[in-house]
């Protein structure tokens, strides 16, 4: 009697646990019909011409609506590069170099700071590159082999558009190798601003990631085309209502059936 007692037992608690389960569910899938700021209040974007701009986000803060933006520039950043010479990939370098006033002494690994900290060993392009990138000098650097095959430090600024200009003194530094004394940087590309309108208000931006132009929408700038009026639709996201009420439907079938199995049980 008590192994019966057992399995009868067994059998409510499996029906009772499957019925928890799917309860659960049911929560979940309501929870998102009834969230202010949930799938309801969702939004999605379009553009007319992806190849000028598109849109990656449309948070639930932004209204439906049409917008019309004309690009007629591309955001750029400040870079630099060393006048190209006979500077190997391993010639050895000497001295300092001074970024956004900040000075970098050449060390061969064994250089002290003014604290007895060893310098790490930055006294080739690649090793330097290295040393700036896990420094703070507000440029990302590079060792580039051109088309002579000889190497080139590249620097980028790590801030975009016109306010990103970077100050660069190689006069210090010296290529020991090949008897080179002082580096001369110069500009490769100048940095600026985008430059945009939507709905016929002119504005800029630092990056051609501009999320101020339209409130809760990000967009990508792509390309300038100062003659071309981009359509830009802001829609609510009725596809992931559907989904969500359809979930709802499903869950909810899915107790009315569990409690209709039990029924009549005691």
């Amino acid at each position: 009697p008590w192994k019966n007692q057992l399995t009868s037992l067994q059998s409510q608690d499996t029906a009772l646990t499957s019925i928890g389960t799917d309860l659960s569910s049911l929560s979940t899938a309501l929870s998102s019909l009834y969230s202010f700021d949930g799938v309801l209040s969702e939004k999605e974007g379009s553009s007319s011409d992806n190849s000028v701009l598109t849109l990656t986000n449309a948070t639930s803060a932004a209204v439906a609506g049409s917008h019309t933006l004309v690009v007629g520039q591309l955001a750029q950043t400040y870079s630099y590069a060393n006048t190209a010479g006979a500077i190997g990939a391993n010639d050895t370098l000497s001295g300092s170099l001074t970024i956004n006033g900040q000075t970098i002494t050449i060390s061969d690994g064994t250089v002290k700071n003014s604290d007895g900290s060893t310098i790490p060993q930055n006294n080739t392009l690649a090793t330097l590159a290295t040393y700036i990138n896990d420094g703070n000098y507000g440029v990302q650097a590079n060792a580039v082999t051109n088309a002579q095959g000889k190497s080139q430090l590249a620097l980028v600024s790590s801030t975009s558009g016109a306010a990103g200009s970077v100050t660069i003194d190689g006069s210090q530094l010296t290529d020991s190798t090949s008897k080179v004394t002082g580096f001369t940087f110069g500009q490769v590309q100048k940095g600026q601003d985008a430059q945009f309108s939507v709905d016929g208000i002119s504005t800029t931006s630092p990056t051609n990631t501009v999320t101020t132009a339209i409130s809760g929408v990000t967009m990508q700038l792509l390309d300038a085309a100062p003659g071309e009026s981009v359509q830009v639709e802001i829609t609510n996201n009725n596809s992931d209502v559907e989904t969500a009420v359809s979930n709802f439907v499903s869950a909810y079938n899915k107790v009315v059936g569990d409690l209709n199995t039990q029924e009549g049980n005691d």
